[in-house]
């Protein structure tokens, strides 16, 4: 097919008052790209038309973030990478704010050459929290 565009796939979506379209199509140069497009009536025989083109070299991203965007609108937003409730099991006081008092004894038992691991162990606290808290005072 020379100078004519092809259409790969075509997929039609009735959602309502409106009708998606999923067009996958090879330009005259063989790049393949999907056209997203959407009709709706507007009154009458009178329609509204919208489109979105995603190329190939941009779909992987697209469909990633579209993913989450989906995920994110029927509520199943990836949990977080950690769940303070798990991790105040082991370092209870995790995630709380320090108090003068801790910040004056961490200063004082850091001095006497404690290590992050029994620093952490005294304050309930992860080591992280230790190292960060002591960069502080730097």
């Amino acid at each position: 097919m020379t100078g004519k565009r092809k259409e790969l796939f075509s997929e039609k979506v009735i959602a309502g008052s409106r009708t998606y379209f999923f067009d996958v199509k090879e330009s005259t140069d063989g790049i393949k790209y999907l056209v997203i497009s959407e009709s709706r009536q507007v009154g009458g025989e009178s329609y509204e038309h919208n489109r979105v083109m995603v190329f190939q070299e941009h779909l992987e991203v697209f469909n990633e973030v579209f993913n989450k965007a989906v995920k994110f609108m029927i509520g199943e937003d990836e949990p977080k990478a950690y769940n303070v409730e798990q991790i105040r099991h082991e370092y209870p006081k995790a995630y709380t704010k320090w108090t003068e008092e801790e910040d004056i004894r961490l200063r004082n038992e850091y001095a006497q050459d404690k290590t992050i691991n029994e620093l952490a162990e005294i304050f309930q606290r992860k080591p992280s929290a230790i190292r960060t808290r002591l960069n502080t005072f730097k």
